[in-house]
């Protein structure tokens, strides 16, 4: 059996927990791969490996980091679909499966094959510019378009498959899946969804009409934006980790993606438990620290 272990090189003490999981690992007689970046900062040139490499062989993928980190995986070519568990050294760790303290108990179970996997939707985004393709990408939690800092409100024509469905003058507009149901579009008045379902959330950003309001759309449609502004101060963020810039009619196609992320789940700990100890329960604080709850954040 052979794990990929992927850490985030920027986390604080990740190095010496990396070092630590991959003694660990290997006491149970398990290969470990690494990328090569993490290779060279561990100093263990032995379990260097490309990307596609890793993707090939592994059985599964072991994330150190946060959210952020699980989805940059998850998007990027040649990791579309290989299992991956996530060991939260980050904030909030919706999509993260264990924290830090029980990554060796984790990483026995999945030795063991004691696991089952969660299939999650993603997105792919179609940028068309004069009926030519320019831009294509894949997303995990959600697309967004949004104008810039400075730059007037935008307009959307927004049609669902053949059907026209409405001009939102607003600030931008979300796409995101059921997973990106807790990101964004949960900050800009977007329903919660159960990651499981199929389905495509579109969310107004501050939208400058009283019945603009969030829409659920069927994962067989595809949606289609085309970009009405006065100016060229517009951008597709992916995941908040991939940008395009857009301009004046640009037209944006959004549907589900045929690829997709799976998640290595370990135990019973259901969606809904996640998002009650994430979201609803206040930390359990002494009398003398400070009563800030946190906020939640686009990851």
């Amino acid at each position: 059996m052979l794990l990929a272990v992927v850490p985030n090189l920027s986390k604080a003490r990740v190095l010496s927990i990396t070092e630590s999981l991959i003694d660990y690992i290997e006491s149970r007689e398990v290969q470990v791969m690494l990328p090569i970046n993490a290779s060279k900062a561990l100093g263990r040139p032995d379990l260097a490996y490309t990307d596609q490499e890793l993707a090939q062989q592994c059985a599964a993928m072991v994330v150190l980091g946060g959210d952020g980190t699980l989805i940059s995986i998850a998007r990027r070519w040649p990791f579309w679909g290989v299992p991956v568990l996530g060991v939260n050294l980050g904030h909030l760790g919706f999509l993260t499966e264990v924290e830090e303290h029980g990554a060796e108990a984790a990483l026995d179970r999945l030795i063991s094959g004691d696991y089952a996997l969660q299939e999650r939707m993603m997105l792919k985004a179609t940028v068309t510019r004069n009926e030519t393709r320019v831009a294509q990408s894949f997303a995990l939690n959600d697309c967004v378009i949004t104008k810039g800092a400075f730059s007037r409100m935008l307009r959307f024509d927004v049609f669902i498959g053949k059907s026209y469905l409405e001009t939102f003058p607003a600030d931008g507009i979300i796409i995101s899946t059921p997973t990106g149901s807790t990101a964004y579009s949960l900050s800009a008045g977007g329903p919660i969804v159960d990651p499981a379902m199929q389905l495509m959330l579109l969310t107004p950003i501050c939208a400058h009409m009283l019945q603009a309001r969030p829409v659920v759309i069927s994962p067989r449609d595809r949606i289609r934006i085309r970009i009405r502004a006065p100016h060229e101060d517009i951008a597709l963020t992916l995941d908040g980790q991939e940008s395009f810039r857009l301009y004046p009619g640009d037209e944006i196609i959004l549907e589900k993606a045929e690829i997709l992320t799976r998640l290595v789940k370990l135990g019973p700990r259901s969606f809904y438990d996640v998002l009650r100890r994430k979201l609803y329960e206040k930390p359990t604080l002494g009398e003398d620290e400070p009563r800030n709850v946190g906020t939640l954040t686009h990851q």
